[in-house]
């Protein structure tokens, strides 16, 4: 197998770059205490930037934030270097030229310790800024939840209810408890979506997912329990992809409700295929009425309109296992009518082992309790 290269070997290889650098100018200035002097200077600088290869795991960040933060403290090393070659440059232009080898050791050994160390400063509070902003949207739409769906809910299975002890006729009670069960039931289906949409958001933990085994589970479950619905797949067998162990159910989802809004007499249709950019997709796509409008924008300006919020649950719950999984949602009108949507993921990066369908990894968020 073959080891990922992880975060922290680029902070270690940037901070062993410019102890490199302080060495070579050990080495090749001459010696002299002044020279031991200088390295001794270089050296602190340098060591900060190997030292944040191992305290980085302890800021908490997400990979890709640890990579921005690798990618800030090279920008930063670069910064500083040519900053030091362009002044070492005047220096020369004026007869009085320092000792290169020991300016740009000194700045690139600077730049590590600073954008090491700063990096991760600014890398992390952009994540908690994230988090607070998607933790406002997930709240308003609890909110929501709370004050619209579970009152409506209640209120009319309450008011069904109400008197129930007096009735005497045998089928108007029957009728009344069937319809106070119905919508009971509808109530605790949305407090089990509310719960899994919240357990999506805290979980930052990405597997590799097959997602021919994943589209073909998926399918075979949803024509087993609905026979009359006519799913096609298209599927590539080798597209990998590393996201969210809920990613098996922001499908089904997805093709729960593209049967549920297409014509019997049509079938849906899904499509796995690799994009240019090495993204996978997977495209679920419907001849039947689409997604609302209001719906559709609410999804693809979150950011923007975060209280514009969907009644769809299951929409949001697909929207946040996506996002979480470093992938986007994307909307398309299907020909003649209907609605595409296409779920992009990020290719696999880890060459280990492969979980295909609802294996463990999608244990903790199953659909059902």
């Amino acid at each position: 197998m073959i080891q990922r290269v992880a975060p922290r070997h680029g902070f270690a290889a940037l901070g062993g770059v410019c102890v490199a650098l302080g060495a070579g100018h050990l080495v090749f200035a001459g010696g002299g205490v002044a020279t031991v002097l200088e390295f001794a200077l270089v050296f602190p600088l340098a060591a900060v930037g190997v030292y944040t290869a191992v305290d980085v795991a302890r800021w908490d960040l997400s990979r890709a934030g640890e990579w921005r933060a690798v990618r800030i403290c090279a920008a930063v090393i670069l910064f500083f270097s040519v900053l030091a070659v362009i002044i070492w440059t005047i220096w020369w232009l004026e007869h009085h030229a320092f000792k290169f080898s020991f300016l740009v050791s000194f700045a690139a050994s600077l730049g590590a310790a600073v954008g090491s160390r700063g990096g991760l400063y600014v890398v992390k509070a952009d994540e908690q800024l994230t988090e607070a902003q998607e933790l406002t949207t997930l709240l308003s739409i609890s909110d929501r939840v709370l004050r619209h769906n579970i009152r409506t809910e209640l209120s009319v299975a309450l008011g069904t209810l109400d008197g129930i002890e007096t009735v005497d006729d045998a089928d108007e009670l029957a009728e009344r408890a069937g319809t106070a069960r119905s919508h009971l039931k509808d109530l605790a289906e949305t407090s089990d979506r509310t719960r899994r949409i919240a357990s999506i958001w805290r979980t930052d933990a990405r597997y590799p997912l097959a997602l021919a085994g994943v589209v073909d589970e998926r399918v075979a479950q949803l024509t087993a329990n609905d026979p009359d619905a006519d799913i096609r797949t298209a599927v590539a067998d080798d597209c990998v992809v590393q996201a969210h162990p809920a990613v098996p159910l922001a499908i089904e989802e997805a093709l729960r409700n593209a049967v549920d809004h297409t014509p019997d007499d049509t079938a849906v249709t899904v499509r796995v295929w690799e994009a240019a950019d090495g993204t996978r997709c997977v495209d679920i796509e419907d001849t039947g009425q689409g997604i609302p409008p209001k719906e559709r924008e609410a999804l693809e300006n979150v950011e923007e309109t975060p209280l514009a919020h969907t009644e769809g649950l299951g929409l949001w719950m697909i929207y946040w296992t996506v996002t979480r999984s470093g992938g986007t949602v994307e909307f398309a009108d299907n020909e003649p009518t209907g609605t595409v949507v296409r779920i992009r993921l990020p290719d696999q990066r880890d060459a280990g082992s492969i979980s295909v369908g609802s294996a463990s990894p999608t244990a903790g968020f199953a659909e059902r309790d």
